[in-house]
C-alpha cells in the first residue's frame, strides 16, 4: 500500500504544478508593447498586454484581446510603481519586445525614457525602441487599436522586415545605452508612423545631446545606412527604365586629419542584379551595361551625400564621424573633442564608388 501511495504522490504533484502554473500566469499581465510619454511635468506608461493570459481557448479563454493600462508619475519609474498599483494583476516588462518613446518624451530626453529600462534585470536588452512621429506613444497605440490593429503583431512584422533589410539592428536597448555614452555624435532612432491598417517606419529621428532635434526623410536615412554599412538588401528604380536590386554592399571610411581639418573618404563598393527591364533598349551590350553602372554609381552617390549633406548643413554628426576620428587618432581627438560642434560644418566628404552588374537570370524568351 504504501509503494502504491508513493508512486502516486507524484502524478498527484504533478497535476498541482499545472494548475498553480496556470493560475501564477493568469495572474500576471505580460506587458508586449510599452509607450512612453511626457506632458506637463510627468511621465505616462501605457502598456499594452494580452488579456488572454494563460487562458485556454478550448475552454472558452481568449489569448488575443489585446488591452492597454496606464500609469503616471514624475518620472519613468514612478510612473511604472503607479501602473502596477492601478492594475489588478502582477505587470511584468520580461517579455517586452518594444518600447516606443512618445515624441515629447524624445524631445524631454532619451536619457530619462531608458535609465529604469537599464536597471531592470528582467527587460531584454535586444527590445526594440522606437520614437513615434510628432505624436505621443498612447495616441500612437489607441489609434492603431481603434484601426482594428493588432499592435504587437504589426511591430513583430516591421523587426522582421529590419532583419530583411540590414545586417543589423541598431535600434536596440543595448546598443543605444552603449552610443548615449558617447555624446559627441548624433543619436539615430527609427521613427514609426501609421499608414491606414499598418505601422510603418519612414526613416531616423536624430537626437542630439539625448534630445530629439529632428526627423530624417526616407532618402537621407537610407543614405546614413549605406554609410553605416548595414543594407542587406536594396531597390534601385533607374530612370532607364531598368529595376536592380543589390546582391552585395560594402561600405569603408577612412578620416584623414590636417590640425582640426577633417576629410572622409567614404569607399562604398556594390553589385546589383537587374531584376525588371521595361524599355525596348538593349541594354545587355557592352556599352548598355557601362551606361548602367554610370547610373547606378549616381543613384548611390545622390543617397550619401544627402546623408553628408545634412550632416554639414545641420550641424549634427549622424554619421558618427566623431567616433571614427577618435578611435583612429587619439591624441588628435583629445583636442578636437571640445571644438567638435565648430568643426561638424567643415568636414570634407570623398566618394569612391567601386560596382557591377551581376547575373541576370531568365526565364523564357527575351524580347
Amino acid at each position: 500500500m504504501n509503494k502504491i501511495f508513493l508512486l502516486l504522490f507524484p502524478l498527484l504533484l504533478c497535476g498541482c504544478s499545472h494548475d498553480m502554473n496556470r493560475r501564477e500566469i493568469d495572474e500576471i499581465n505580460i506587458v508586449l508593447v510599452l509607450g512612453i510619454d511626457y506632458t506637463e511635468d510627468e511621465y505616462t506608461l501605457s502598456a499594452l498586454y494580452k488579456t488572454g493570459g494563460g487562458a485556454d481557448p478550448e475552454q472558452g479563454g481568449s489569448a488575443d484581446q489585446e488591452e492597454i493600462a496606464e500609469g503616471s508619475g514624475k518620472t519613468p519609474y514612478a510612473a511604472l510603481e503607479d501602473l502596477k498599483l492601478k492594475n489588478k494583476k502582477t505587470i511584468t516588462l520580461a517579455q517586452t519586445g518594444s518600447f516606443l518613446i512618445g515624441d515629447s518624451a524624445a524631445k524631454n530626453g532619451i536619457d530619462t525614457c531608458l535609465d529604469f529600462l537599464s536597471r531592470d534585470e528582467t527587460i531584454k536588452m535586444e527590445s526594440l525602441i522606437f520614437v513615434t512621429k510628432s505624436i505621443d506613444a498612447k495616441t500612437f497605440i489607441k489609434k492603431g487599436m481603434e484601426a482594428k490593429q493588432k499592435i504587437h503583431e504589426d511591430l513583430e512584422a516591421i523587426k522582421q522586415k529590419q532583419n530583411e533589410m540590414f545586417t543589423r539592428l541598431d535600434n536596440t536597448l543595448v546598443n543605444l545605452l552603449n552610443e548615449m555614452k558617447q555624446t559627441s555624435s548624433s543619436i539615430l532612432i527609427p521613427y514609426l508612423i501609421s499608414d491606414e491598417s499598418s505601422f510603418l517606419i519612414e526613416g531616423y529621428t536624430v537626437l542630439d545631446q539625448m534630445k530629439l532635434k529632428d526627423y530624417l526623410d526616407k532618402e537621407t536615412s537610407t543614405g546614413v545606412d549605406f554609410i553605416r554599412n548595414i543594407i542587406r538588401r536594396h531597390p534601385i528604380f533607374l530612370e532607364e527604365g531598368v529595376g536592380l536590386e543589390l546582391s552585395y554592399t560594402s561600405t569603408d571610411l577612412k578620416t584623414h586629419l590636417n590640425d582640426k581639418e577633417v576629410t572622409v573618404i567614404i569607399n562604398h563598393d556594390f553589385e546589383t542584379m537587374i531584376k525588371e527591364v521595361t524599355t525596348e533598349e538593349d541594354i545587355f551590350t557592352r556599352k548598355g551595361l557601362d551606361k548602367l553602372t554610370q547610373a547606378q554609381n549616381e543613384y548611390i552617390v545622390k543617397l550619401l551625400k544627402k546623408a553628408t549633406d545634412y550632416s554639414v548643413n545641420s550641424g549634427s554628426d549622424i554619421l558618427q564621424i566623431a567616433r571614427l576620428v577618435e578611435y583612429n587618432h587619439v591624441r588628435e581627438w583629445k583636442d578636437m573633442e571640445k571644438d567638435w560642434v565648430e568643426i561638424i560644418p567643415d568636414i570634407e566628404y570623398q566618394y569612391v564608388l567601386n560596382s557591377k552588374i551581376d547575373k541576370s537570370f531568365i526565364l523564357g524568351n527575351v524580347r
